[in-house]
């Protein structure tokens, strides 16, 4: 791994988006260039607002965010979360997102400004990097690499019974982005949903109680009843973008299905008419759970 590692963050808002950030965010030897907002969990510019909140609470100060896309591609808007849990618990952030840009013009900017050394990390919707991807047709040569927690290959979906929320949000969008030849890794559900909170975990995090995300693990292990199963999907995501090595892959072209019975669905295909892409199949929960643990608990720089 570089001694530094240059990256774009694209997400849509919730919690699982502001802990990948914070990772990122407190992960000696990354540059957070930029950030981008999409609809999804929450509105373009709700989505932004929990970004600046994230980078807060991780001491950055400086990232710049901007707001992308408010609606999909080519069908109505559809919010996960619009009641924004994140924002209720987290409070105003201190700064306001970059004016000047929207998501997919800082991302070609810089792509431009640092053609082949930026990883770009997408945490929600594709739309601002289809976006992208029309206005600068070079982006997959630009970028050095892509991860995206996006799709659902051998599992059910979690928003329909055939679609992951991500591509189910904009499916246009991510059958664009699967099918441009980005050197491209698609984390699915396949193996996020396996990326869980233990008690465990959530006692070493409560032990931290003069902060806001003490306050939350303490909250989830007083509920009643059994622990409440937390899935760290973006979190995953950004542990293998910044690892590898943590997962296994199975390197096959990807199709979204665009019609309406199955829309939104992912599948690996055996076609040498599209790019492949290295689609995760399994992963080490243990080593995200140990680099997010070290990340909370840090003290902001």
């Amino acid at each position: 791994m570089p001694t530094r590692t240059t990256i774009v963050v694209d997400q849509d808002g919730g919690i699982d988006d502001a802990l990948a950030l914070i990772l990122m965010a407190r992960t000696p030897g990354i540059e957070i260039a930029g950030v981008g907002s999409v609809h999804g969990n929450v509105t373009a510019e709700t989505a932004a607002s929990n970004s600046l909140r994230a980078l807060e609470l991780a001491g950055n100060h400086t990232t710049p965010v901007a707001v992308g896309a408010a609606e999909p591609l080519a069908q109505p808007l559809h919010l996960a979360h619009p009641e924004d849990l994140l924002g209720k618990l987290a409070g105003t952030p201190k700064r306001a997102p970059a004016p000047e840009e929207t998501a997919a013009e800082q991302l070609v900017r810089l792509a431009h400004e640092h053609a082949g050394e930026i990883d770009l990390l997408t945490l929600g919707p594709l739309t601002n990097i289809a976006l992208a991807l029309r206005t600068e047709p070079d982006l997959p040569r630009l970028l050095r690499r892509v991860v995206s927690m996006a799709g659902a290959v051998t599992v059910k979906g979690n928003i329909s019974e055939h679609a992951e929320s991500n591509v189910w949000h904009d499916p246009e969008a991510a059958a664009e982005v699967t099918a441009a030849g980005f050197d491209l890794t698609l984390v699915p559900l396949d193996v996020t949903r396996k990326a869980t909170v233990t008690r465990l975990w959530l006692e070493r995090l409560a032990t931290d109680q003069d902060r806001l995300r003490g306050r939350v693990a303490a909250m989830l292990l007083t509920a009643p009843g059994k622990l409440p199963a937390f899935p760290l999907h973006d979190p995953l995501a950004g542990a293998i973008l910044l690892d590898p090595t943590i997962a296994t892959y199975r390197h096959s072209p990807i199709t979204v299905d665009l019609t309406d019975h199955h829309r939104g669905q992912t599948c690996a295909t055996e076609t040498d008419l599209a790019p492949p892409v290295a689609v995760v199949t399994g992963a080490d929960t243990s080593a995200l759970l140990d680099q997010l643990l070290q990340a909370l608990l840090q003290r902001p720089r």
